[in-house]
């Protein structure tokens, strides 16, 4: 992005995605979450706020406890943007 603010609203996105998510799965917070899935609370926090890229090795795990594909996890994290590389594909 090329504003803080854009980042701001971004990280803001992630954060709102995320919490929504485990309290559909039914976690009252991060911490109960972070507790049963066995990821460090910390490192959730930052991967959520896009402060830290998620390590490659955590990706599948991650996906499993949010119960997401892999697409919709780094779509939810900016890190892809599929529509845009379905169109670059079609050119």
């Amino acid at each position: 992005m090329v504003n803080g603010n854009a980042d701001e609203l971004g990280s803001s996105q992630s954060w709102d995605w995320f919490q929504s998510r485990i309290s559909d799965l039914g976690h009252p917070s991060m911490t109960q979450f972070a507790e049963t899935h066995g990821f460090p609370k910390s490192s959730l926090s930052r991967y959520f706020h896009r402060e830290r890229q998620v390590p490659s090795g955590t990706i599948g795990p991650l996906c499993q406890a949010l119960q997401v594909s892999p697409q919709e996890l780094l779509s939810a994290l900016g890190a892809i943007d599929w529509q845009e590389s379905d169109r670059r594909l079609n050119e």
